[in-house]
């Protein structure tokens, strides 16, 4: 066959098309599209993936890249609008973000090669422009269909795969949503991301469940959890750069007060008593011993653990993975890490798997290169020295504050393991205070302004070089 019966062989349909007829085909890809992603079933709660966008970013910004985008067969393009991957560019609270969306229905009848080269494109982009990045994910539930590769249009039969950067070089944040099934390579992106919130319809690789140990947080539908999305990246700075400063100029105050005697303050009571009313964001529930999430004081941003109760409690494999969320975000955001200590300490047994250990090194290796303020309060049985994961002077804490009530160990880490609730620590308060070991003793009607203090005092150390790794380092050495 010569070239030129191969060119003719290949002449698009549409080349001879009046403008006007080009026109009624661009409205009829438009009107298509919209269809598509209207016209199907869904389960309560749930919303269609542009349907998800649309109620995630700010109304009228998404630019869409690669709309008119299908599967590279012909055979099946009809039934694959944007090749089952919707990316662009929107805001959210008007702050710009970068969007990726699957589309279920559309990557069980595609390869996905063309949606592919946009997801990695998107991501590229973002790392490179340093901006937000949501992922809501949502595959195919079945293996896709296989396709005669001799079939394809575009370069050796399948489209180009250029490589996406890194996930781990952005500089700004992640959050993936799963509404559907995650796995495989998408898989790997979710659970990379700051933070991964889960659906009921969610399911993550051979999984018929949605497992806690996967997703930071669990939302009742679409809505709910695209709402935490927002209010994740609504409480994280936008320039890392800037010393930290309120996010709103607007007043704010805590839903309840400490008094002086309430030393035996639930992590539920020092929520409402610490943080704006209505500004926490938590991963799990708010009535465990053990408080993971990020809130506001006086509109600054801050990452927590809370812990207390009765009866006093462990740290777990599951706490300690919130807690490693947590420590995390202070250190690739550069917001403050508050701890509040009243815990037997690391369950004995959980703290021999490989799991708890893991997440308990990561939490130490981002406590010590934060260089944000990172201050604990020790309102019963707690610890200062070493690199205990809710704070010590070993992990290069600004602050370690005591209340009279606190009861203070101060060994290393052979130490952290949960004791008899009747055999306290060592040291009482004021044998720490006296080695120096407390930074202060407050009481509990004076904590949210301390914390308010400190934060105002060590906001601009944002910007300066990272100097608190080498120091806590030193001091872990030292003990």
């Amino acid at each position: 066959m010569t070239s030129r019966r191969r060119r003719e062989r290949h002449v698009s349909p549409e080349k001879n098309l009046t403008m006007e007829e080009r026109m009624q085909r661009v409205e009829q890809e438009r009107a298509h599209i919209a269809a598509f992603d209207r016209e199907r079933q869904l389960q309560p709660g749930q919303l269609t993936p542009r349907g998800r966008i649309a109620a995630l970013v700010d109304e009228g910004s998404f630019l869409e890249i690669g709309a008119f985008a299908k599967s590279q067969h012909h055979d099946v393009a009809s039934e694959t609008p944007a090749d089952g991957v919707i990316t662009g560019y929107a805001e959210i609270n008007g702050r710009r973000v970068v969007v990726l969306a699957e589309d279920s229905r559309a990557l069980a009848r595609t390869d996905a090669q063309v949606g592919k080269v946009k997801r990695n494109r998107m991501l590229s982009n973002a790392i490179y422009r340093r901006l937000p990045m949501v992922y809501l994910a949502d595959g195919a539930p079945h293996d896709s269909p296989e396709f005669d590769m001799h079939q394809g249009v575009l370069l050796n039969r399948m489209a180009d795969q250029l490589p996406a950067r890194d996930i781990a070089e952005r500089a700004a944040p992640f959050v993936t949503i799963a509404c559907g099934l995650c796995a495989g390579q998408n898989g790997s992106l979710a659970v990379r991301s700051d933070l991964l919130i889960a659906t009921p319809q969610a399911r993550f690789g051979a999984l018929d469940s949605v497992p806690d140990a996967v997703a930071d947080m669990i939302c009742e539908d679409d809505s709910s959890a695209i709402a935490a999305a927002q209010r994740f990246l609504g409480m994280l700075p936008a320039d890392l750069e800037s010393p930290l400063s309120p996010l709103t100029d607007a007043p704010a105050d805590a839903s309840r007060l400490l008094a002086d005697e309430d030393m035996s303050a639930t992590p539920r009571e020092q929520l409402d008593a610490i943080f704006d009313a209505g500004s926490v964001l938590l991963l799990g529930p708010a009535d465990a011993s053990c408080v993971v999430g990020l809130g506001q004081l006086e509109c600054f941003p801050v990452a927590f653990v809370l812990t207390g109760g009765s009866p006093r409690a462990a740290l777990r494999t599951r706490d300690m993975k919130r807690i490693a969320r947590a420590a995390s975000w202070s250190a690739n955001y550069q917001i403050p890490f508050l701890s509040t200590q009243d815990t037997l300490g690391y369950d004995p047994l959980d703290a021999a798997t490989p799991e708890f250990m893991s997440a308990a090194a990561r939490t130490v290796e981002s406590l010590r290169a934060s260089h944000a303020a990172k201050l604990t309060i020790i309102t019963g049985w707690g610890y200062s020295l070493g690199d205990f994961a809710l704070g010590g002077l070993g992990t290069g804490f600004d602050f370690v504050w005591c209340w009279p009530s606190g009861r203070m160990g101060v060994s290393d880490s052979p130490g952290y393991l949960s004791r008899d609730q009747d055999v306290p620590p060592a040291s009482d308060p004021w044998a720490a205070a006296q080695l120096g070991l407390v930074s202060e003793m407050i009481t509990p009607g004076d904590t949210r302004d301390w914390l308010a203090r400190a934060l105002r005092l060590l906001g601009p150390g944002r910007a300066l070089p990272a100097a608190h790794y080498d120091r806590g380092q030193q001091i872990h050495d030292l003990t």
